[in-house]
């Protein structure tokens, strides 16, 4: 359970003077803007002194006069940016090491954020967790960096922050199964023999979450589930065989908890990411915040459940496999399907290729070395090339 394996400060973060400070990494995407959004409600408790995008230059630049953050930084080399900010990929862990900075919500997109993860855990930092990938990747070294080195490790997706939720003053023998939702994507109701050959467009209609293109497309085909079963596992200590994924098509139950003796609890609310960003920056507190609209049962009608169409959707198969296998074989998992999504985003590879390439990967890398992190960003690296390679060969 989160609360006492990876969490290692259950208190909310103290600054010496005045509010405390928080590194923002990924500030111009849709997390970061959210995150801005929540910081701007709470300007006693919390302010911006570090923030960093990816190459978005024009809105970072309007953050950065609304904010006026001590740091800035941008990881794609632009000639427009001014003098005083960071430059590449460094930036991102600058910013997650900054003196003033006591939070580091890492919203950045993809295995590059596990750096500035593990550097703000080893200042004992409180990392809100967005970056999903950085667990997926080397779950296990995170979660240790977290506890030798005091640092606090607060999930931000909706599902994991419903999880911490409905745990809140529990035991982990008391904890019989995680139940994830998943809101099935834009092809939820689609055939099997239409989903292979859906276009970007198709796959970018996600039916209730507003989110970056790439996350965007991992919900399509359900492999940002998979992300997020992996993610379970290594924050709450839960075995595979106890945690399940159900469709719920509305999103407003974002996870349950099943306990041991028959009592299942969960956590609802709107589908709005400012509501779990809050929680992790105050876990295991509550503030007022009146930013969200109130959840009104009638309005919002008829809750309902279905079974994942596993044959149909076969990336949450493999994430959860590659999670089940250890060792590589996340990590290419994750690689892969970084590169097959950017490709398919580019129109260089199908909807359904997304799959095929993953699958191929894990085929042949999935015995790799896993034992350190060096090996890990090894697989990391030959997954990339590995898919890169087949679209050369077919191109």
């Amino acid at each position: 359970m989160t609360s006492t394996r990876t969490a290692g400060q259950p208190s909310v973060p103290t600054a010496p003077n005045g509010p405390v400070g928080v590194a923002l990494l990924g500030a111009t995407g849709s997390i970061g803007t959210s995150a801005l959004r929540v910081l701007e409600r709470q300007p006693e408790r919390f302010v911006p002194v570090a923030l960093t995008a990816n190459g978005n230059i024009a809105a970072l630049t309007e953050q950065v006069a609304r904010f006026a953050p001590a740091y800035v930084g941008l990881v794609q080399e632009c000639a427009d940016a001014p003098d005083a900010w960071g430059r590449g990929p460094g930036c991102l862990v600058e910013a997650a090491t900054h003196p003033d900075a006591q939070v580091v919500i890492n919203a950045v997109v993809g295995a590059a954020g596990l750096p500035a993860t593990l550097a703000a855990l080893r200042l004992g930092k409180r990392v809100a967790l967005a970056n999903k990938e950085s667990l997926v990747v080397a779950g296990e070294i995170v979660t240790r960096t977290a506890r030798e080195h005091g640092g606090a490790l607060v999930p931000v997706d909706s599902e994991h922050s419903a999880i911490l939720q409905c745990l809140a003053g529990r035991q982990p023998h008391e904890v019989k199964r995680l139940i994830l939702t998943a809101s099935g994507g834009p092809f939820r109701t689609w055939p099997a023999d239409k989903i292979g050959h859906a276009t970007r467009a198709d796959a970018l209609k996600h039916p209730t979450w507003q989110m970056g293109s790439k996350i965007t497309i991992d919900s399509a085909t359900l492999a940002n589930k998979a992300l997020e079963v992996i993610e379970a596992h290594h924050l709450f200590g839960v075995a595979y065989d106890r945690i399940e994924v159900v469709v719920h098509p509305q999103s407003i139950i974002h996870s349950f908890v099943e306990f041991v003796d028959g009592s299942v609890l969960a956590q609802m609310g709107v589908p709005s990411m400012e509501l779990p960003i809050l929680y992790a920056l105050t876990w295991p507190e509550r503030v007022p915040d009146n930013g969200v609209p109130s959840f009104e049962p009638v309005a919002h009608g008829a809750l309902t459940f279905e079974p994942v169409r596993h044959d149909d959707f076969p990336m949450l198969g493999l994430g959860i496999s590659a999670g089940r296998a250890g060792g590589a074989a996340p990590a290419v998992f994750n690689a892969a399907n970084e590169v097959a999504v950017a490709q398919f985003l580019d129109g260089r590879l199908s909807f359904g290729g997304i799959a095929e390439r993953v699958s191929a990967a894990l085929c042949d890398l999935s015995a790799l070395p896993g034992d350190s992190l060096d090996a890990l960003l090894a697989a990391d690296a030959a997954a990339r090339a590995h898919v890169l390679s087949r679209t050369a060969t077919e191109s």
